[in-house]
């Protein structure tokens, strides 16, 4: 199963849900099962069922410290580093839909110009609800950029 995100990036595992509100809109991305990432039909380098083997997930939408943008694809280097995203610091994000996002930031992917990941240590992810989306005991978290 695949499905692209508005970056362009594509997952592509065995299942792939999204975590709604109560208004229908998704919130939260989770693929179960060996995953790859793709950009443009290729595995992207080092993001292939090796490095997600058990999975892969991310919120859906916008950090309310980066709105400003307007959408993903208008985030530069620069504000990335004006907003503290610099290789070690530990970042804080609030996202509109309630999920919370704590992680110490090791570096970005872009391709063709266009930002796709995040790479993330020490992370830790809560739903709307309080429930655990990531807990930093499992590894590095990779954060696919998605509207």
């Amino acid at each position: 199963m695949q499905h692209q995100l508005s970056s362009g990036l594509t997952i592509e595992s065995e299942t792939i849900a999204f975590s709604r509100d109560v208004h229908g809109l998704a919130y939260y991305v989770r693929a179960e099962g060996p995953t790859s990432l793709l950009w443009r039909g290729k595995v992207i380098n080092g993001h292939d069922q090796s490095r997600h083997p058990q999975g892969f997930s991310a919120p859906i939408g916008m950090p309310d410290s980066l709105s400003s943008a307007g959408a993903w694809r208008a985030v530069t280097d620069q504000m990335l580093i004006d907003r503290g995203l610099v290789a070690g610091n530990t970042v804080q994000w609030r996202y509109p839909s309630g999920v919370v996002f704590q992680a110490k930031y090791l570096n970005s992917t872009r391709l063709d110009g266009v930002l796709v990941l995040m790479t993330f240590d020490e992370c830790s992810i809560t739903a709307p609800s309080g429930d655990v989306l990531y807990d930093p005991s499992w590894g590095q978290f990779d954060l696919a950029v998605a509207e």
